[in-house]
């Protein structure tokens, strides 16, 4: 999935096809988002700085060029992960033990296709976590990109939300589902603070 170019990418997403789904989406809003993130450090870089902040900035970008490649690989896993969730619901279930096996087999789909998009939430939270301390080093005419990248993240981690609960709503184990609406919601809401804080940020800088 993640060497199609964008417009193949759309169509196929907006096809009959199964895969890419919202997972897909999800991984690649987080990607273009993070790479909005890190043209604006790129573009702040500059000599004006001092050393640590500079030293700062650079180790930044390294992490979140990491966090990019999580987030790229991601897409192509949303479509991997489910492909035996997509098997187990084409199994056969004409006897008794076919059911049992078809059951068993969804549920291992489930956990199988939830972990793209709980490494997704993981992921932005660590880009979440010293973002806010990187906006002050951003210079004014291209702080505008990284409040579109911390927006993007923000759609990212909504949209993982719903793919989370609706797995979590078909799970027998009611620990590992209580565990994906937790993520969901709790986790979610606290990454949603954490976003808007810094976006705040930035339309502050904007109004200044």
């Amino acid at each position: 999935m993640k060497e199609l170019k964008v417009t193949d990418f759309v169509n196929k997403l907006a096809s009959n096809d199964p895969t890419p789904g919202g997972g897909a989406a999800a991984g690649v809003t987080a990607s273009l988002g993070i790479g909005a993130v890190l043209m604006a450090m790129r573009f702040s870089t500059n000599k004006k700085m001092s050393d640590e902040e500079r030293a700062f900035l650079k180790d930044k970008i390294d992490q979140y060029d990491q966090s990019r490649d999580h987030f790229i690989e991601l897409i192509d896993r949303d479509a991997s992960d489910f492909e035996p969730l997509s098997q187990a619901y084409g199994l056969p279930k004409d006897t008794e033990e076919e059911k049992e096996k078809r059951k068993a087999a969804i549920q291992e789909g489930l956990k199988t296709a939830s972990q793209p998009p709980v490494e997704l939430l993981e992921e932005v939270e660590a880009v979440s976590q010293d973002l806010e301390k990187v906006v002050p080093l951003i210079k004014k005419s291209i702080i505008s990109d990284l409040g579109v990248g911390v927006q993007m993240l923000r759609s990212a981690i909504y949209s993982s939300s719903l793919n989370l609960n609706i797995n979590a709503g078909q799970l027998k184990d009611s620990d590992l589902s209580q565990e994906y609406r937790k993520l969901a919601t709790d986790k979610v809401d606290q990454l949603a603070q954490t976003l808007d804080t810094i976006y705040q940020q930035v339309q502050a800088i904007l109004a200044d």
